[in-house]
């Protein structure tokens, strides 16, 4: 059984699958990191020389190869959801657990996070950030509550108590 964190950017996804992995003792694998690798150039410019359904593509077929797996951590993009095979994928081969955090806090994170402009590409023509966050949050929180088995708020939240949290629920 895989381990899959999706949620919008900037809830911790990335710290917490490293963190959880390290917890669980199994292999992490952050799938925006490993397209960037698999691509050999940032996203930032991939989606800008290709576009964002090339993106979705390239996405999708490496999470189809990570469900031919077992035992991973996996950190999603945020725009994992989108397609419902990946939903159907994460939820048939694992469990898919929901980061949650106000828009308010997402602004912030990405704002101090140095790697957002090479990880984190626009997702609209919006040039506020805050406008940008506020209306793909809106369009995505149904998707993530239907994908989800489980969510939690990271709002105030260490990515290690965060960590806690989520062995605590995988315990029985």
């Amino acid at each position: 059984m895989n381990i899959f964190l999706i949620g919008y950017r900037g809830t911790g996804k990335s710290e917490v699958g490293r963190g959880l992995a390290r917890m669980l003792k199994r292999p992490w694998l952050d799938l925006d990191e490993e397209l960037t690798h698999r691509l050999g150039t940032t996203l930032q410019a991939y989606v800008g020389r290709w576009g964002w359904p090339a993106f979705r593509t390239e996405e999708k077929s490496l999470l189809q190869e990570v469900c031919r797996r077992s035992g991973w951590v996996v950190s999603t993009g945020g725009g994992v959801v989108l397609d419902a095979d990946n939903v159907t994928a994460m939820r048939d081969c694992g469990r898919v657990i929901w980061l949650q955090a106000p828009a308010g806090t997402i602004q912030k994170r990405l704002a101090a996070d140095p790697r957002t402009r090479d990880l984190r590409p626009p997702l609209s023509a919006a040039s506020d950030p805050a406008a940008e966050i506020q209306d793909m949050l809106g369009r995505r929180l149904t998707l993530y509550r239907q994908a989800a088995h489980w969510q939690i708020d990271t709002e105030g939240l260490s990515a290690e108590q965060v960590c806690r949290r989520i062995t605590q629920w995988l315990t029985p």
